[in-house]
């Protein structure tokens, strides 16, 4: 199916097993086409010695590219395999979701990292530069392009083939031969996670960051935009190491707070509209 012009805001509510069949093979490709252009490039920025030029953090971000290729490439592949034999476990699902998270954080790695120190190594005028720059454009691209799959994991687990497991637990004392299947027995004990969809929050958060990055709230906005950014990418942490959902709305509510100080601004707006879904 088309994607939509913006990262991770593409819908598949409405979208078969077959479209997100065919998203997952022009992402293999896009990652094949991807990976060779930047491994092409790195071999020639450091034949032609500019490589020693750019900043550290960068080219731990480019090297960390090219290895994760690789991996994204092997777990593509096995959902396209499960999806082509109608047969979609929870693992799955995880797999496109977790490439839909880290291709999030690898997006905002690309723009905070190589604009860091740009002015202290940026050759406009130099040949060799534009390859480094080729290497943000296109590794940035490829990720943004990547988030969506965060959405379409959302829509496969829809397919996820369910097993009804008969395991018997016998509890002692007044209960004693009592049989609870497995799946009652875990929907008790998850009732209290179910209640904050860490994926849905994630979902806006990075949306939230994104639109920081597009309008560049830094510069154009007030002084509330570095707390916010720093407020986000802590409750992105927080949601990814599925910490303690009273730890993680401690947080959010400290952006709750900063979004009432930026509902005028035009730019701002957006994002303080955003902040506020958090908590519908």
């Amino acid at each position: 199916m088309a994607q939509g012009l913006f990262g991770g805001l593409t819908s598949y509510e409405t979208q078969s097993l077959q479209d997100i069949l065919e998203d997952i093979e022009k992402w293999i490709k896009f990652t094949n086409e991807t990976e060779e252009l930047i491994k092409k490039r790195h071999e020639q920025l450091q034949n032609c010695g500019f490589w020693n030029k750019i900043p550290y953090n960068f080219q731990c971000t480019i090297e960390c590219t090219m290895s994760y290729f690789g991996t994204i490439k092997y777990d593509l592949t096995l959902i396209q395999e499960s999806i082509k034999k109608n047969y979609i476990t929870e693992k799955e699902v995880k797999l496109l979701r977790t490439i839909g998270r880290k291709a999030g954080k690898m997006d905002i790695e690309y723009g905070k990292i190589y604009k860091e120190d740009l002015h202290t190594w940026s050759d406009y005028s130099n040949p060799d530069f534009s390859l480094a720059e080729e290497v943000y454009n296109n590794g940035r691209d490829y990720f943004i392009t990547l988030i969506d799959a965060r959405n379409a994991a959302e829509r496969l687990e829809q397919y996820v083939e369910e097993k009804i497991i008969n395991n018997v637990v016998n509890i002692s004392g007044n209960a004693t031969g009592i049989q609870l299947q497995q799946g009652m027995i875990n929907s008790m004990t998850s009732s209290n996670e179910n209640n904050f969809n860490y994926d849905q929050m994630l979902d806006i958060l990075y949306k939230i960051v994104e639109t920081l990055e597009k309008n560049e709230l830094k510069e154009k906005c007030n002084d509330n935009s570095e707390e916010i950014r720093k407020a986000v990418l802590e409750s992105i942490q927080m949601i990814e190491n599925e910490e303690e959902p009273s730890k993680i709305k401690k947080t959010l509510l400290v952006l709750k707070e900063l979004a009432t100080g930026i509902t005028g601004n035009i730019i701002a707006a957006p994002i303080a509209e955003l902040i506020m879904q958090l908590f519908k």
